[in-house]
């Protein structure tokens, strides 16, 4: 997955949102950007987050949306690799929703599984059943992510709720 800013936080809702975009820019522009010899960079780009997305919902009704504290991660300045504090995973489940956040992860999988579809239609499928999963899980047990998550109000705060999330990737 991608890290947050120059620390070594993984916020899973702007990284949804940003995979998202990514996607519908290969949609709507991947035939410039083959033009450009550029196609295959966006590709892997929106791969090395969704392939991250799969491993962050290892069940249905699960999904690990923040690894580090961007209270003590945001003092650390270093390469990942060399980083001996503590890496603390959080995720929504059941019993913590955040339908704000698997809403957004929903879409950003099933706007890649369009990317996909032509070139590699197992990964395609694979994401889609990812994004099925996880609109099912962010509609039945609603709530917002930030209130599960709650180490994430400090930076990506739940403002507006989740129905908008919700819509999006429906």
């Amino acid at each position: 997955g991608y890290y947050d800013a120059g620390d070594n936080v993984k916020f899973g809702l702007p990284m949804a949102f940003t995979v998202t975009m990514m996607s519908w820019s290969i949609i709507e522009y991947g035939k410039q950007m083959a033009s450009i010899g550029e196609l295959g960079h966006a590709l892997d780009a929106v791969k090395w987050g969704t392939d991250y997305f799969i491993k962050a919902h290892p069940e249905p009704n699960v999904l690990y949306g923040e690894v580090g504290d961007g209270n003590t991660d945001h003092y650390c300045w270093q390469r990942p690799e060399d980083m001996t504090t503590d890496r603390r995973a959080y995720k929504i489940s059941p019993s913590n929703p955040g339908s704000d956040l698997a809403g957004e992860t929903a879409a950003a999988m099933a706007a890649a599984s369009i990317v996909f579809r032509r070139t590699n239609s197992a990964y395609s499928r694979e994401l889609l059943q990812h994004a099925y999963q996880l609109f099912d899980f962010a509609d039945k047990y609603r709530g917002k992510y930030d209130s599960s998550i709650t180490v994430a109000q400090k930076y990506y705060r739940s403002i507006s709720g989740y129905n908008d999330e919700l819509l999006w990737a429906a």
